[in-house]
């Protein structure tokens, strides 16, 4: 009887863990598409004073998708700087809605803050594609890891 119930409260555990995870993930690629629409109001505005800003969202997405597997934590934190990053250029430069892009009450359980900086956790080569990326040109996002597969 202590068996069952003990393998019963393990296999319970185990499913809150995976939802968790799951629930990261898409808030992770979630993000993906908002950086995707910032980068799209910043080819149709030809905004190209807000380059160096978005190049840091992508930095803070790449070290979000990177630390994924290993750091869960760290990761969300990196992963909340990218969301809450685009989703200030996105009230100042869209005309419709942003609530899709709203950190939602569910997603705010897993969140963490943290001192970490993304220099540390990316590579130089990761940080100088980021850097090197022409962030007017919609198809070089197509080079960066930005999702979880």
């Amino acid at each position: 009887m202590r068996l069952k119930l003990f393998l019963s409260v393990l296999f319970f555990c185990a499913i809150i863990k995976a939802q968790t995870n799951v629930d990261l993930k898409t808030f992770i690629n979630k993000n993906s598409v908002a950086i995707r629409t910032v980068q799209k109001n910043m080819v149709r505005e030809n905004n190209s004073a807000y380059v160096s800003s978005f190049k840091e969202i992508l930095k803070n997405q790449e070290a979000a998708v990177k630390l994924y597997n290993t750091n869960k934590d760290e990761s969300s934190h990196f992963a909340l700087l990218a969301r809450n990053e685009s989703l200030a250029f996105l009230k100042k430069h869209t005309t419709g809605s942003t609530e899709y892009f709203e950190v939602t009450d569910s997603e705010k359980t897993f969140l963490k803050s943290s001192v970490e900086k993304n220099e540390t956790i990316l590579s130089s080569s990761e940080l100088k594609a980021i850097e090197d990326i022409d962030a007017m040109n919609t198809q070089s996002l197509n080079n960066l890891t930005l999702t979880i597969q």
